[in-house]
């Protein structure tokens, strides 16, 4: 035993540098793995919607290049990632060939507005908000607006903690004016750096159906979509223009049932895909477009009339759709490989102690 002791220390330094080796190797295995699964959009993550059954809905088309056009699809009831060959597409009958990308969640661009009275009203609203922020994937940023009085109550940010401490404090009483609230949203996810941009509105009582016209203009000018949770109904001119701008409105019976509703809207959000297809249509051309997503054995298919994109339109998408990509792809793999390092530095710390101490040693020579 004491033995052992005495001739240990050598033993004691191989067997350090074994295990930083070993360790040295698993952390760049894990970069390695960390830097191909980063690359991959947030949009292609596990689903975390709870709505029942497969579902597909139209957003809206975009151009993709001179030759292609796409359609954006939301499939918000998938149990995973969907690949090319889940998808199918018709144009006036005739099916077409698709390159499927989905979108990166991480580029996604939302300003929650509240329009809630006190008491329990506000109280479901605020809570369908928490969980709508707690929901959102990497790499996404929010900001949240109040209509009593319309004010800006969280400007856009990446941080949902900073979202719900700013939610929690926030006073929600005064005169309501949900044109100046959805107004300021919309600078909001405007300002903000480029993505996928939406407009949530949360809202307790009826919303004046002359309120469409005045913000449709603003909504089609920041390439915005509308979402509207509503207690506990909506008026069918405010439900067109959801519709109209890629989103969709849903009523709640009560502002306790705001929760679900607001969750179906999330996962819409995060789960939506680009199918790009050739046309022979000029621009503008009203088609008919019919869309198939299978999974697991079970198909959901949808149906909308749809105008092909004019050209000019694309730049800015483009620039919007891939810059969350490019930005959550680099910090993962550079995140996973700086690990890496720092261990490989700290291995060739030791390396360099055992070094010195060895020439220390009487007898022992390099």
């Amino acid at each position: 035993m004491h033995s052992n002791q005495t001739v240990s220390g050598t033993q004691r330094g191989r067997r350090v540098r074994g295990r930083l080796l070993g360790v040295t190797a698993v952390a760049i295995a894990v970069a390695a793995t960390a830097a191909s699964a980063t690359a991959v959009p947030e949009a292609a993550g596990p689903s975390t919607s709870r709505a029942a059954g497969l579902g597909v809905r139209v957003v809206g088309t975009v151009p993709v290049d001179p030759s292609h056009v796409g359609v954006i699809v939301s499939v918000p009831g998938s149990g995973g990632p969907l690949n090319a060959q889940a998808f199918r597409l018709w144009q006036n009958g005739r099916p077409m060939a698709v390159r499927v990308n989905p979108l990166p969640a991480s580029a996604l661009r939302i300003a929650v507005v509240v329009d809630a009275g006190p008491g329990a009203q506000l109280q479901g609203a605020q809570n369908a908000v928490a969980d709508l922020m707690i929901g959102l994937p990497n790499g996404a940023e929010a900001a949240v607006v109040a209509a009593r009085p319309a004010r800006l109550v969280q400007p856009l940010t990446g941080d949902a903690g900073s979202v719900l401490r700013a939610l929690a404090g926030a006073r929600f009483s005064g005169p309501r004016d949900d044109a100046s609230a959805l107004t300021l949203a919309v600078r909001e996810v405007v300002r903000g750096p480029p993505g996928r941009r939406a407009v949530v509105l949360i809202t307790t009582d009826p919303i004046p159906a002359a309120l469409a016209s005045t913000v449709s203009g603003q909504l089609r000018a920041a390439h915005a979509s509308l979402y509207v949770a509503a207690v506990p109904e909506l008026a069918p001119s405010f439900a067109r223009l959801a519709s109209a701008s890629g989103g969709w409105a849903v009523t709640a019976s009560s502002a306790r049932s705001l929760m679900p509703a607001v969750d179906a809207i999330g996962a819409d959000l995060v789960h939506q895909y680009l199918l790009a297809y050739a046309t022979a249509y000029p621009a503008l051309t009203a088609t008919r477009l019919r869309v198939a997503v299978s999974e697991a054995g079970k198909t959901a298919t949808t149906e909308a009339t749809v105008r092909v994109p004019a050209s000019h339109d694309w730049s800015t998408q483009r620039t919007q759709a891939s810059a969350g990509a490019r930005r959550s792809g680099h910090a993962g793999v550079s995140v996973a490989w700086l690990i890496a390092a720092v261990l490989l530095f700290g291995l060739a710390g030791v390396a360099i102690f055992d070094i010195r101490r060895v020439r220390r040693e009487p007898g022992r020579s390099l």
